[in-house]
């Protein structure tokens, strides 16, 4: 396998040890030519004497190998982000087939797993065999939940299940998963928080309320977007929500923050706007998503700003790729301009001059075909 490194990790041991080729020939029982060879990398030994080689040179039969089943975080956001691109320039099979090359790899990197099963979530519309790749997503998270022994892996991998469920069409395996109703929220971070506090962690405690504090505030942005899809009919409930959403987004600055939640905040508002015949507003709504996406700094990185000062060493902390975009940038741009000419509710507004000169300028700026 080109991860192992036999070779070098056989010559450079034994050279420590100041022992000759003969003596480990004579150990071992072959001849002088045949380790001549392994550490040439011209051969390799049987897989018999690995145990008896390891044990001679004081070290593991994977430190012997060269082989780590383990990645860095570094490591995993390097191999996602180079598969990520891939995808933009290649087949989905092919890249398909890397992906799963790495996983025969590092199968018990449990943290690598997972993100190939997110890297999988991110990308299964561009496959030919849609099912069968989000079957594999399940595949990966229950191995991880399974396996890993994490409470913060399995946390994870249960959300992508639901969410591959749902693709999949399976409502009821979400609720298997998750439940039926809304869960009481015991306010665990306030008591870890106040264990730190009383051990002398000041700056670990403002840490956790601070990350709490926003996560709550993303919640709710998600909540009231996800509420405004649920009352169509209520006129005034969506015309105060979507008030009282844009006052926190101005509020608190999660334009900058959050770019992607409240991208889907306006866009699913213009949905809605224009869905009840309120073309007006479904227009505002487009001109504020086409505004922000027109901001958007590339590459993408998710930080902190003033306000949320602790953010940004939360988010490295955590996993250096949750701060990278989930996919590669021409998989985004394209993404922005076709997510809002695609949807079936804007039809009624493509004759409009004002809504063809809005796509038309995001997708310029942006440098994406598009045709209307």
């Amino acid at each position: 396998m080109e991860h192992f490194q036999f070779s070098t990790m056989f010559a450079n041991r034994r050279k420590e040890l100041k022992v000759t080729q003969e003596q480990i020939a004579e150990y071992v029982g072959v001849s002088r030519a045949a380790v001549s060879k392994w550490e040439k990398g011209q051969s390799y030994p049987d897989i018999t004497l690995l145990p008896k080689l390891a044990t001679y040179f004081n070290i593991s039969i994977d430190t012997l190998l060269g082989y780590k089943p383990q990645l860095t975080k570094e490591q995993i956001v390097k191999i996602y982000s180079q598969l990520a691109q891939q995808f933009s320039q290649k087949e989905f099979d092919q890249v398909e087939k890397s992906i799963e090359e790495y996983l025969s790899e590092y199968y018990s990197c449990f943290p690598f797993v997972l993100k190939m099963a997110q890297l999988y979530l991110n990308y299964f519309p561009k496959s030919a065999d849609q099912q069968s790749i989000l079957e594999r997503v399940l595949q990966l998270c229950s191995r991880v939940k399974t396996l890993s022994g994490d409470l913060g892996l399995a946390n994870e991998a249960t959300m992508m299940e639901a969410f591959a469920y749902l693709q999949l069409g399976k409502p009821e395996e979400v609720l298997a998963l998750l439940g039926k109703d809304v869960q009481i929220q015991f306010g665990t971070d306030h008591l870890i928080s106040t264990a730190h506090t009383m051990l002398g962690n000041t700056e670990k405690a403002k840490e956790i309320i601070q990350i709490s504090y926003y996560q709550n505030l993303m919640q709710l942005l998600i909540s009231a977007t996800e509420a405004i899809m649920l009352e169509v009919a209520n006129t005034d409930y969506i015309d105060e929500t979507i008030n009282k959403i844009q006052e926190l987004i101005r509020m608190f600055d999660l334009e900058n923050l959050n770019f992607n939640a409240v991208l889907i905040f306006y866009y699913k508002a213009a949905t809605v706007y224009t869905m009840k015949g309120q073309f007006e507003r479904g227009l505002e709504m487009l001109q504020c998503y086409v505004k922000l996406c027109k901001n958007i700094q590339f590459p993408i990185k998710l930080r902190g700003n003033s306000y949320f000062y602790l953010l940004s060493q939360w988010i490295e902390n955590t996993s250096p790729l949750s701060s990278e975009a989930p996919r590669d940038e021409q998989s985004v741009k394209k993404d922005l301009v076709h997510t809002i000419v695609q949807n079936p509710a804007f039809d009624s507004l493509k004759e409009q001059s004002s809504y063809k000169a809005m796509v038309r300028n995001l997708a310029d700026y942006l440098k994406v075909e598009v045709i209307l």
